[in-house]
């Protein structure tokens, strides 16, 4: 059977610094686009999976500076802002300032998941975060935004769901943040199954 993964470039804009699955065609729009057609949504981010060359899963470990969320870990990404060509551009941008990663091929959507934020005006600002795999050119070669982000580990599926990486406890944001990278893990693995 056929890598469902697999790349058909002949139709992409050649002018693009990444390749991505035909899938992923209607997040190359920009965030305000998105939004219009997804009313029930205010704001969007993304998030990124990014395994190396042994299967495991890069995670990042907020800075104990941050007002929101200190010393939490997660995968790199950020909201999508106005500039950003697409969602898909926002991603990949995202990947290089937290983690001094260089995309070069979008895999695919791993999943997305909702949240909101209480405004001080009372209004909920509702999100939603669409998280990306993506292949880069050293995965090993990160290089953290020390104002975001203090640690990084590679994490193999079963330190995610232990929430233990050798003597490192890894306390996520919510549950959520951690059923979506085990979601990247379960996506890896039935790639790998149909291949």
């Amino acid at each position: 059977m056929a890598d469902s993964t697999a790349n058909n470039t002949s139709d992409q804009d050649p002018a693009l610094p990444f390749e991505y699955h035909p899938s992923l065609q209607e997040y190359l729009v920009t965030e305000k686009e998105y939004l219009r057609r997804n009313p029930q949504y205010h704001v969007m981010s993304t998030g990124i999976a990014v395994f190396n060359k042994e299967g495991k899963l890069l995670l990042v470990q907020r800075a104990a500076t941050e007002k929101a969320f200190p010393l939490l870990w997660e995968i790199p990404g950020g909201k999508v802002d106005e500039p950003d060509e697409s969602i898909l551009h926002a991603a990949v941008r995202e990947l290089k300032e937290e983690a001094g990663l260089d995309a070069t091929r979008i895999v695919r959507k791993v999943g997305h998941f909702e949240f909101g934020i209480m405004r001080r005006t009372g209004r909920e600002e509702k999100w939603i975060k669409q998280i990306f795999e993506m292949e880069v050119q050293n995965p090993e070669a990160v290089v953290l935004d020390p104002i975001e982000h203090q640690e990084y580990l590679f994490a193999s599926e079963e330190e995610i769901v232990k929430e233990q990486a050798g003597d490192v406890t890894l306390k996520y944001i919510t549950p959520d943040n951690k059923w979506i990278k085990l979601e990247a893990f379960r996506h890896r693995r039935e790639t790998a199954a149909s291949s």
